[in-house]
């Protein structure tokens, strides 16, 4: 699996052009060129999981972010009262 978002669509812009340099040469139908196909498939599925991974993170870090700032909060009032 990739690591980072940009080097897997960087791959996935290479297979794309593999994909329809095969086409224009042996067609669109051709094994290569479907083999190219199902490759870019995998690829575009694998980023989209990746994305929505990173957005599963950004989402428990910021909530994670908000409960520390009311425990800090609360321990300063509770601290001072």
């Amino acid at each position: 699996m990739y690591q980072s978002q940009n080097t897997l669509l960087k791959e996935i812009n290479r297979v794309r052009e593999l994909m329809v340099a095969a086409a224009l040469e042996t067609g669109y139908t051709s094994d290569e060129t479907v083999r190219r196909s199902q490759e870019l498939d995998r690829l575009i599925y694998e980023y989209q999981t990746l994305r929505k991974e990173t957005e599963l993170q950004r989402q428990k870090a910021k909530i994670l972010f908000r409960q520390i700032i009311l425990l800090t909060k609360k321990q300063y009032i509770l601290a001072h009262a």
